[in-house]
């Protein structure tokens, strides 16, 4: 709920100086500016995808098309129709998607601010643009779906992005912003040689936390405390700085409540999704993670006895062929072969027991869709002999290699090591 406020609250509240020094740093650079003063727009070719102008807003317009979708493809009303959903329908969605995202946010300080913006000329300088922007604060839950809903027209209209992600940042606050953020060097959130939003920002529209990192839970690094994800969100985050080492996503990120991931690559945000549920599993209720806990007491049941095989005697057992890949079911079959709940055909730990299942992917670029149309691309993609966890460590994923196999293999294999997807009329989809 959004807190009950006194009426002085009621007076609309200018955008802080300090805010737009976090956003773009002491100098905003006008070509930067400009390709972040787009609208949301939705494309002709495909009614609930946005089109994204140019590069750098993706880390807003990717977030919010993921949970569009999230709100879209499990909707009853839609249901299997959800690709052919009415415009009203899909509006809808859009602001219940742009709900959710602020009440994310605000589950801190129980507030939630909204930009007021009339655009009443074709374009503003930076400093016009910003002092005309207004913030009310919302009452209540219905007073806040009344205002986000009566912006419909200026969420789609020019500046409609930088609109909502300001909205996004007071909501946030100031204070909170710079407490997780935690690391100057992650400022500002808008990268001022590229325009490219930064990984907090990112990481605050998935999780609402300003985190510049992805692993699980914190890490001390030489006495320097930092924070990583702490809970499960909505959508989850993959990225193709894994394959090379440089980054390092958990397993919160990598298994989101809904089948939806971001995919980072190193210039670009897209979007791969499906509406399988049976590739989410819930963090509690985790089969691995569950014999991942039994095989330490195995551990510390070998060093008191030799009658209990050793770890290296295991791992051969496992891995006889010594590819350094324990696959799930040789796991579940060695450990665990004495009980019937693990010796069937891995049925209880394959997310679809190795039947093809159909992924998504989303690319709001033109260019970088097949004849400039932003559409979904969709594949058939089948997933052997491997359970549906990220307990296969990206050490064990084969390296890419140039020309190999596509960008976005590698960075869905740091998930699912062994997935194979065919994409429909051989459409390859690019991730940048």
């Amino acid at each position: 709920m959004v807190a009950n406020i006194n009426s002085s609250s009621n007076e609309l509240i200018k955008l802080p100086s300090e805010l737009i020094n976090i956003v773009w740093g002491n100098d905003i650079e006008m070509s930067i500016f400009e390709r972040w003063s787009q609208s949301f727009q939705f494309s002709i070719d495909e009614p609930s995808a946005f089109i994204q102008h140019e590069g750098g807003p993706c880390s807003v317009l990717t977030t919010v098309q993921a949970h569009l979708l999230n709100e879209l493809i499990f909707c009853s009303r839609c249901d299997q129709n959800w690709r052919q959903a009415s415009s009203d329908e899909i509006d809808l969605h859009f602001l219940n998607a742009l709900v959710s995202i602020l009440h994310l946010l605000s589950s801190s300080n129980k507030k939630i601010y909204l930009a007021n913006f009339s655009n009443d000329k074709p374009s503003y300088t930076v400093k016009e643009f910003h002092e005309k922007i207004q913030f009310s604060l919302c009452q209540s839950n219905v007073d806040l779906k009344q205002q986000i809903f009566s912006r419909l027209q200026m969420w789609k209209n020019s500046y409609g992005v930088l609109l909502f992600l300001y909205s996004c940042l007071m909501t946030k606050t100031i204070d909170l912003l710079k407490k997780e953020i935690d690391d100057e060097t992650s400022l500002p959130l808008i990268d001022v040689a590229y325009g490219h939003g930064s990984q907090c920002l990112t990481n605050l529209l998935i999780t609402g936390f300003a985190t510049p990192h992805c692993f699980d839970g914190d890490k001390d690094v030489s006495g320097l405390k930092l924070s990583g994800i702490h809970q499960q969100a909505s959508i989850g985050f993959l990225s193709s700085l894994e394959i090379y080492r440089l980054l390092e996503v958990g397993w919160f990120l990598k298994n989101p409540k809904s089948p939806i991931w971001i995919l980072g690559s190193e210039t670009h945000l897209t979007v791969i999704f499906s509406r399988e549920q049976a590739l989410v599993e819930q963090e509690n209720d985790t089969p691995m993670k569950k014999a991942l806990k039994i095989i330490n007491e195995i551990i510390q049941s070998s060093i008191l006895t030799s009658t209990i095989p050793t770890i290296s005697q295991l791992k051969q057992r496992m891995d006889p062929d010594n590819l350094q890949i324990i696959t799930e079911s040789s796991f579940l079959q060695e450990l665990f072969s004495h009980e019937t709940k693990f010796t069937s055909t891995n049925e209880q730990f394959g997310p679809l027991n190795g039947k093809p299942f159909v992924l998504y992917h989303y690319n709001g670029l033109p260019r970088s869709n097949k004849d400039k149309k932003v559409r979904y691309a969709s594949a058939e993609a089948i997933i052997s002999d491997y359970g549906y966890g990220n307990d296969i460590p990206t050490s064990a994923v084969a390296p890419v290699q140039p020309g190999s196999y596509l960008p976005i293999t590698g960075v869905l294999r740091t998930k699912w090591p062994t997935i194979e997807m065919k994409w429909d009329d051989e459409i390859k989809p690019s991730l940048n």
